[in-house]
């Protein structure tokens, strides 16, 4: 099972956040179908990275079989 709880992911420059995924939370079971869809730029990508541990989430837990 994988589990995603209050994920955040920003991008910071100097003075500008950009809030990618705020507050994202969302559970798959074992040997589930997932489709991901929204508008560009809505983060599906983001999340992805994050799931797949390309990226780290700002703040926020992911959980693989419960760890």
């Amino acid at each position: 099972m994988l589990q995603l709880k209050h994920i955040r992911k920003a991008y910071r420059t100097d003075d500008f956040t950009q809030v990618a995924l705020d507050d994202v939370s969302v559970a798959f079971r074992d040997s589930e179908f997932v489709a991901v869809l929204g508008p560009s730029g809505s983060g599906k990508t983001t999340m992805l990275n994050c799931v797949s541990t390309i990226d780290r989430p700002t703040s926020g837990h992911i959980y693989v079989d419960g760890q």
